[in-house]
């Protein structure tokens, strides 16, 4: 095996002649098992538009794409439950920070509210991740996630993170700067959006996206004024409340 000094220009120049996204997400996950990481991995995607919604993450079930050994009952039960809501990670990206979170250092060094110490409950007790790692990045549409979990002791993993976090880090900033630079995987994961919006609404977002003035809307699309800024303030609400300049930002965003 070469040194690990090496692994990172072997990561990047393999990772660029990957065509799929599937192909890269198996080659970073390779690549970290390299490192000593257990390789249970999932990836999210979330769409700018998710994330404006108060109280629940996404307005769709996302696509997860996870390691074979990823524990899928618990993506099931984070979907059903809402347990973002209580996500020490997503907490932290909802305020733009979107530094690498270390769940297990997190609660021993700065603690738990009450809400993360039951989703530590559920994540450790009920399926076995006794350490987990969150590392996401943001891009002009959305953003990316990247969750690590393993069931070693926290002293192994400590080691492990001590010596190889930073290769870590900069392997998976990597790999999220490639995807979210890619127009095709960006589309394929904000499609998920889609099917909770109707032909009208598709339409209406479309031509707000256009830049046009909106109060031409019937002369471009036969709908008028007044029933497309009724479906406006009801998407609006769908978005938790957001105003309709940022509504138009999203739309030109979404590529409909």
């Amino acid at each position: 095996m070469r040194p690990h000094q090496y692994l990172l220009g072997d990561f990047v120049n393999t990772l660029f002649s990957k065509p799929s996204f599937q192909e890269r997400f198996t080659l970073y996950v390779n690549f970290i098992e390299t490192l000593g990481f257990e390789g249970r991995v999932v990836y999210t995607y979330l769409p700018l538009l998710s994330m404006e919604r108060e109280g629940k993450l996404f307005p769709a079930t996302p696509e997860f794409t996870h390691t074979h050994d990823y524990p899928v009952n618990f993506l099931q039960h984070y979907v059903a439950e809402n347990l973002d809501r209580c996500d020490i990670s997503v907490k932290k990206i909802k305020n733009n920070d979107f530094s690498l979170t270390n769940y297990r250092e997190h609660a021993e060094t700065i603690g738990l509210k009450p809400d993360e110490n039951r989703f530590d409950k559920l994540a450790t007790q009920l399926y076995g991740c006794v350490n987990a790692l969150s590392i996401p990045a943001a891009g002009a549409i959305g953003i990316s996630t990247i969750n690590i979990i393993s069931s070693e002791h926290p002293d192994i993993f400590n080691h492990l993170m001590r010596e190889r976090a930073e290769l870590l880090l900069q392997m998976t900033q990597i790999f999220h700067s490639l995807v979210l630079s890619d127009p095709q995987t960006c589309t394929r994961f904000t499609s998920p959006f889609l099917p909770s919006l109707n032909e009208t609404e598709i339409t209406i977002l479309r031509y707000a996206a256009t830049g046009k003035p909106f109060k031409n809307i019937q002369d471009h699309t036969g709908i008028s004024y007044r029933y497309a800024s009724k479906v406006l303030d009801k998407l609006r609400d769908k978005l938790g409340g957001i105003n309709r300049d940022r509504l138009f930002y999203l739309a030109g965003l979404l590529h409909l």
